[in-house]
């Protein structure tokens, strides 16, 4: 029997939509952005997440999720709801220190001697904001603090940017060095304010955050290794 044009239109219909949705449901395999359980070792991005703060909440460092997601092209392009493979599928991660930052790049941040500091420091607090993750290594080596959308970092005492730029595990990033025994560290700026090598007056804005809120990574180094900033830091009211 011969189909008629009415018989033919719903069948069809029918069939480009299964395409349709077989189509999409490939997309969001192919970028990561499927709903149900997060699979093990795989991190479902969530509002307000940047791929350094995914990073150091797993002990990872930016190059470590970059290499083991090949959807991801630049650290800035993450979106809500796309899951991130935050472990390797065949073991651990040789070039991690499980800290969130590289071998190479806590060389040279952990550039001093561990000889205690021949002088003491007395800081201001570098950003307005909730403190989210405190001093606890290794896992911790400074303070997180989930800083309001377009908020400034200050310089926590005066001093001398010694370095400014990206590092691996810390994204954009500030170093002021106030002395031969100090120096503190801002982490995971969207832009600084200070170009390396000036110096810089206690409270003087050395960088800012991003259009939407996010977190600082703040550490105080005592002869290049961490120490707890919240005993150097005046208690908040």
């Amino acid at each position: 029997m011969t189909k008629t044009r009415h018989d033919i239109k719903p069948g069809r219909r029918r069939a480009l939509g299964l395409l349709l949705a077989a189509t999409a449901a490939a997309a969001a395999v192919g970028c990561g952005t499927t709903g149900g359980p997060v699979p093990d070792g795989y991190y479902r991005v969530e509002r307000g997440d940047t791929l350094y703060s995914i990073a150091r909440k797993h002990g990872r460092t930016v190059r470590d999720l970059t290499r083991w997601n090949s959807d991801i092209s630049s650290p800035s392009q993450i979106e809500v709801g796309q899951l991130i493979r935050v472990r390797p599928s065949g073991g651990s991660a040789a070039a991690s220190t499980g800290t969130g930052q590289s071998v190479t790049d806590t060389a040279r941040v952990d550039s001093g001697a561990s000889r205690p500091p021949a002088s003491s420091i007395r800081l201001q607090w570098p950003a307005d904001g909730r403190v989210t993750t405190r001093y606890a290594p290794p896992g911790s080596k400074g303070l997180t603090i989930a800083v309001p959308a377009n908020g400034t970092v200050r310089a926590a005492a005066a001093g001398r940017a010694i370095h400014v730029g990206n590092l691996r595990g810390y994204g954009m990033l500030v170093i002021v060095k106030h002395n031969d025994d100090w120096l503190t560290v801002y982490g995971n700026l969207d832009q600084p304010l200070v170009s390396e090598g000036a110096t810089v007056s206690a409270g003087q804005d050395v960088g800012r955050m991003g259009a939407s809120a996010s977190e600082l990574h703040f550490e105080v180094r005592a002869n290049g290794k961490p120490v707890d900033p919240a005993a150097y830091l005046p208690a908040r009211g």
